[in-house]
């Protein structure tokens, strides 16, 4: 006899199943031409880089898959939204549309997001030495540069003619391509000053880097009105101001952060269309004096992404995943124990190494994340619930140092022990 459990994942496994089949018919009855399954490939790889995040595995086998050279640069195509441009177009027949017009270039096409699309065109060393080497006004347009612009109002002229539609065009630097993503910034950048039926690029855009106070205000207004109604744009305003602060000393750039996050912050509140996650304010500027120069960036950058949600955090848990389930029944068992990454690992008879790469893919969290982490909760809960001291809730979670201990707590908590009994006590006296 079935118990109830069991006849769920029965259920389960026919689902599974019977999706996986209907998948396979409906891919068994599409016949995919090589030129659409080079620009599903084209889409993939556009995606990866600027939105996903790619390896530099990833990076070679596309580039050497679609033949790309070793520099580029990014054009943004931005369309006005109408009847005639949804009628016309779809993703895949956008990309052919442009295929056809740049059919001189080595470049690729990314997906269509909302009303935009991204073009990667590539160039090679050679290419680019050479136009170093020709230009000698370092703030003119080099060769490859002008030729941009001529691409762009080839578009322009394209889709106007043919199409009766509107596009603005922002383009990008000239890169390597392990640093495309600023290319890409650049081209956003480029993008808010350019009119319909207009191009601009990012080096034409430096002399106004001036009128720095009305391109960061009006920028970051745009960013919370993004994200008071819950449009995933405020990711790329959070981006352009992100750049403006790059060349900052540390002490600047964590003032802009700081008032950058608590503002979207108050502004996420407005978004009735998703929950509210808490954020700490105290904890989070205390933790801003732990990282300097591209690493206070990166971590405006996670910040920015737990308080909004446009882009998908990493901390996800998998707990149908069987390392997953194991690895948190032993640390809520052996959490008050001196437990290692090797102990854990052992349980479920893998490598250190590889039990780590699990652990974080299916998480989001490393392993001393999840250990620190249980052991600030159930302290937290051994110094409200208690007259213990910190000494000895700092040995009964785990820690053989009370200092260490209070390091890990006011980091994961914003306040150290001491002080969280303090706020305990008081709550309880109003209460």
């Amino acid at each position: 006899m079935h118990s109830k459990n069991n006849s769920k994942k029965i259920s389960n496994c026919d689902k599974d199943f019977w999706d996986s089949l209907h998948t396979e018919i409906l891919l068994s009855n599409q016949k995919i031409s090589q030129v659409d399954m080079r620009a599903l490939i084209e889409q993939s790889f556009i995606f990866s880089l600027f939105f996903r995040g790619c390896s530099q595995e990833e990076i070679i086998g596309f580039r050497s898959l679609l033949r790309l050279k070793e520099y580029g640069y990014v054009m943004l195509l931005d369309f006005e939204t109408s009847t005639r441009f949804q009628k016309n177009f779809n993703t895949m027949s956008l990309h052919h549309y442009i295929r056809g017009i740049l059919k001189d270039t080595n470049h690729i096409i990314g997906p269509l997001i909302s009303n935009r699309i991204s073009i990667l065109v590539t160039l090679s060393v050679d290419n680019v030495a050479n136009d170093l080497q020709n230009n000698k006004h370092e703030n003119s347009l080099t060769i490859h540069e002008k030729e941009s612009l001529s691409i762009a109002d080839s578009l322009i002229e394209n889709f106007n003619r043919q199409s009766h539609i509107a596009v603005s065009i922002g383009i990008g630097g000239i890169t390597s391509f392990p640093s495309l993503t600023s290319s890409y910034i650049e081209a956003l950048y480029a993008l808010q000053f350019s009119n319909k039926n207009h191009r601009v690029h990012a080096k034409e855009m430096e002399g106004s880097k001036t009128s720095f106070q009305f391109d960061y205000y009006e920028t970051e207004k745009r960013m919370l009105d993004a994200i008071r109604t819950g449009k995933s744009e405020a990711h790329d305003y959070f981006g352009l101001l992100m750049n403006w602060i790059q060349p900052f000393n540390d002490r600047a750039k964590r003032n802009h952060i700081l008032e950058l996050l608590t503002v979207a912050a108050h502004a996420k509140k407005f978004d009735k269309s998703s929950e509210m996650k808490y954020y700490n304010y105290v904890g989070s500027a205390k933790e801003l004096f732990e990282y300097s120069g591209a690493e206070l960036i990166e971590w405006a950058y996670r910040q920015f992404v737990h308080i909004t949600g446009f882009e998908k955090p990493q901390n996800t848990i998998d707990y149908s995943n069987k390392v997953v389930q194991i690895t948190k029944e032993y640390l809520e068992k052996h959490y008050t124990e001196d437990i290692s990454l090797e102990d854990v690992a052992s349980q479920v008879n893998i490598s250190p190494q590889y039990f780590s790469k699990l652990i974080k893919k299916n998480t989001g969290f490393n392993f001393i994340d999840w250990l620190s982490m249980m052991r600030v909760r159930k302290a937290k809960e051994l110094l409200n619930n208690s007259n213990l001291t910190v000494k000895e809730v700092c040995y009964m979670v785990g820690y053989k140092d009370p200092n260490y201990f209070s390091r890990i707590f006011k980091k994961r908590v914003g306040i150290t022990p001491s002080e969280y009994i303090k706020n305990s006590k008081k709550s309880k006296n109003k209460a």
